[in-house]
């Protein structure tokens, strides 16, 4: 929700039973057809080169669109890849999607979070609105292993972790359902080709209900390549996590005249919410 932009331990969102805030606007894209870029370094480390980060982001990407929803169909959401960019650190410009790239990214060294969070996506957007103009995904290689096993698995799972990641990039927040790829234990969760648990499939259709299949086209240009900003200057606004209660507090104008349609591709905590009122009289809501 909006009101997790900016949030702070001076001002709090309220939340739920479930830990899903209850305050503000959804988050969401402004349109289902979804872009995002790798970074080209890729992760020297683990001699993970671009091609395959961008095979791996295209599988994990695949989990959540080829969901079965409940009543048939498919999420309604396509992901188109821009292209490689040297850009290295997460950025975002205010002034709109289209002045943005979603960026894939490894860190094998100086990575600028706790050594405790295997991956980190950061949702900007308006804080009023909840409009969502950029989302980067960083992956954290300094403190967790992607090596290779010998019977071709990773130490650390990576299809696992961009499968989460990119949840939350859909706008899936952390479920407190055991077993779903994006509880906040998913990483002790056993290897299986089926990632998608029930309830992870639950929300992903809440927030992309199925319908007519979508003409996205081509990418509008190509991908910023280079950084945006200047290191050592001031961004244009304040970020952070959203997945580590946080967000970007800078404001967008809402359209005044219309608020944003959920169906559209509404992002994360609301659909969470639903899911666990829904699973709660039997028994949900951007690492």
């Amino acid at each position: 929700m909006s009101c997790e932009l900016g949030e702070d331990d001076d001002r709090p969102c309220p939340r739920d039973e479930n830990q899903c805030v209850t305050k503000g606007n959804p988050l969401h894209w402004g349109n289902p057809c979804l872009t995002y870029t790798v970074q080209v370094d890729g992760s020297p480390k683990y001699n993970l080169d671009a091609d395959e980060v961008k095979a791996f982001v295209a599988q994990a990407f695949d989990s959540w669109k080829s969901v079965h929803c409940p009543g048939g169909g498919s999420p309604r959401f396509e992901v188109q890849f821009e292209g490689y960019v040297s850009c290295n650190r997460r950025e975002a410009i205010c002034d709109g999607a289209n002045k943005n790239d979603n960026v894939i990214m490894f860190h094998d060294g100086n990575w600028p979070y706790r050594s405790d969070k295997i991956g980190v996506t950061t949702p900007t957007g308006g804080k009023e609105s909840g409009l969502v103009v950029d989302a980067d995904v960083e992956i954290d290689s300094q403190f967790y292993s992607f090596k290779s096993n010998s019977d071709g698995t990773m130490s650390t799972s990576l299809l696992y972790v961009l499968t989460h990641e990119l949840g939350h990039f859909l706008g899936l927040a952390h479920s407190p359902v055991n077993g779903a790829v994006m509880s906040t234990g998913y990483q002790s969760l056993p290897f299986s080709r089926n990632l998608i648990s029930p309830d992870d499939a639950a929300a992903i259709c809440a927030a992309y209900p199925p319908g007519p299949a979508l003409s996205c086209g081509l990418p509008n240009g190509p991908a910023y390549d280079q950084c945006q900003i200047p290191i050592g200057e001031k961004p244009p606004c304040q970020l952070a996590s959203v997945t580590q209660d946080g967000g970007c507090g800078c404001r967008l104008a809402p359209n005044p005249r219309a608020r944003p349609a959920l169906s559209v591709a509404a992002l994360g905590v609301l659909f969470m919410a639903l899911g666990a009122r829904r699973a709660g009289k039997k028994r949900k809501r951007a690492a």
